[in-house]
């Protein structure tokens, strides 16, 4: 019987809260019991405006992505490749896992182009070279990856948390991609709950504006990782007690599932 791999983005008051953060870990500890091999992608949007506002340094937004500029840039590598990274390496460790921390520049992980002047060093993925995280995984370890990825000239770009995550979940050919969020799904016009959506279905809520912002990434990330060979994605509300257990584990009808 093959071992499922799981990709999880993680991030919003899943990792932010303590008492969360703590209950989150135990649940992946108990899942890397079962010999599921893990991978978390993880994001740190409020820790990097909480840098740039301590820098005075402004922030601004397109399409539900970060404009980066040099400065900008420094910062988010300092907060992402080693503020957050290393303490969800450590959250991780007092739970018994095995956690290694690296970034998508690390073995080349990530390999990126600009998406436009406009974003400044916001890259799109090109390439994913995914052997590290092959590597670690086989030898038992938990990857721990920060969203920071190579440049065509060596240069960092910030790469968003999700969309980052659904390409490595694609280059894995991962059996779970979950987007762990705050929110439990993806939500319709009346603010009910959408069990699944399929691509159709996400090109006429985006269209008109039923999704928006940072959920357009999210979806898109989702529908990267399926096109790339990840058999399934979910996004799922990373507030609720033990959601990636129950959905893991028991297959409980929970978030939104994501369907070509």
């Amino acid at each position: 019987m093959n071992t499922p791999t799981v990709v999880i983005k993680y991030g919003g008051h899943a990792m932010e809260d303590p008492a969360l953060a703590a209950a989150f870990a135990q649940g992946l500890a108990a899942l890397a019991q079962t010999g599921m091999r893990l991978v978390v992608v993880h994001g740190g949007g409020p820790q990097i405006n909480s840098l740039l506002n301590r820098l005075c340094i402004e922030s601004h937004f397109e399409k539900g992505l970060r404009v980066t500029d040099e400065a900008t840039m420094e910062a988010v590598e300092m907060v992402l490749c080693g503020q957050v990274n290393k303490a969800v390496v450590s959250q991780f460790c007092q739970h018994g896992l095995r956690a290694v921390g690296i970034s998508g520049k690390d073995a080349c992980l990530l390999q990126a182009e600009r998406i436009s002047p406009l974003y400044g060093l916001v890259g799109e993925i090109k390439h994913v070279d995914a052997r590290i995280v092959q590597t670690l995984l086989d030898g038992g370890f938990l990857p721990i990856i920060a969203p920071v990825a190579c440049g065509k000239e060596g240069e960092s770009l910030n790469i968003n948390a999700d969309t980052a995550a659904g390409a490595l979940a694609g280059a894995l050919h991962a059996d779970y991609f979950v987007l762990v969020s705050d929110v439990p799904g993806v939500l319709d016009a009346e603010g009910k709950l959408i069990p699944k959506l399929n691509r159709a279905r996400i090109q006429a809520l985006k269209a008109s504006n039923v999704i928006y912002g940072g959920m357009i990434p999210k979806v898109g990330s989702c529908l990267h990782a399926l096109d790339a060979g990840c058999a399934r994605a979910l996004i799922l509300d990373g507030r609720a007690p033990a959601s990636l257990e129950r959905y893991l584990q028991e297959n409980a009808p929970l978030g939104t599932v994501v369907e070509n």
